[in-house]
């Protein structure tokens, strides 16, 4: 018997997200991504602007699964300003999300939060940046 989970991925709407929220949406379970730009998709996006609480926080109201996903894209340039850039803006919405379940009558069970990397080859020469 399969379970159903209500799942809810802020920052969903990037690639991993897209394709996390493909996977569960076709094996029968309820997501909802917290996006920045709402579109059009088979499963519910709910606008979040990744810095306030807002009305988006009652998603998390009874979810069996929180996967944080926002953040900065690492698709860039590592100068040091958008090194910072990409760190911070996980810190802060982890923090955002921290506030939120701790608003929560019905946190969600589990949370997780994932992020993306890019991986250079193995160098002892010099720094891979």
């Amino acid at each position: 018997m399969r379970t159903h989970l209500r799942i809810v991925l802020p920052g969903g709407n990037g690639q991993v997200g897209n394709i996390l929220a493909r996977h569960f949406h076709a094996q029968g379970h309820d997501v909802v991504v917290l996006a920045r730009r709402v579109t059009l998709a088979p499963w519910r996006v709910v606008n979040w602007d990744g810095a306030t609480l807002g009305n988006w926080t009652s998603e998390l109201e009874n979810a069996d699964v929180l996967i944080n996903l926002a953040g900065r894209s690492v698709d860039c340039r590592y100068t040091p300003a958008n090194r910072r850039a990409i760190k911070e803006s996980r810190i802060q919405t982890t923090h955002l999300l921290g506030q939120a379940i701790g608003h929560s009558l019905h946190p969600p069970r589990l949370w997780m939060n994932a992020s993306t990397a890019t991986i250079y080859r193995h160098a002892l020469d010099r720094p891979m940046d």
